[in-house]
């Protein structure tokens, strides 16, 4: 595997055999609680994406698509605790939407792409 000097900032492109072209990775927090957001700003190729909880998280993340609700009365998506992890095969990043419980809190990824 051999790092990819044209790759983006925050992507090592890697050529495995067999494997992936392109692993970026990313931080998400979402302002304000009960208010969804996407993952990613701009549209962002992928072919899987690992999503994990802050680990200084106090709240629930919930991981989903445009749907997606942390209110635990109406919740809709995955919810996570600090730490724990959703793996998830997408063709693009925007797709994924995030909600809190607590302002402020959110995720870091990492994303492999073809």
């Amino acid at each position: 595997i051999k790092p990819d000097p044209a790759a983006a900032d925050g992507d090592q492109g890697v050529t495995p055999e067999g494997g992936y072209e392109l692993i970026g990775v990313g931080r998400k927090t979402v302002t304000t609680a009960g208010a969804r957001e996407s993952l990613v700003a701009v549209a962002t190729p992928a072919a899987l994406v690992l999503i994990t909880a802050l680990s200084s998280n106090t709240g629930i993340v919930v991981v989903g698509n445009a749907l997606v609700i942390a209110l635990l009365a109406t919740r809709q998506g995955t919810p996570l605790v600090a730490g724990e992890s959703v793996t998830i095969q997408i063709d693009n990043l925007i797709k994924i939407f995030l909600d809190v419980t607590v302002s402020g809190e959110g995720v870091t990824f990492t994303y492999l792409g073809e």
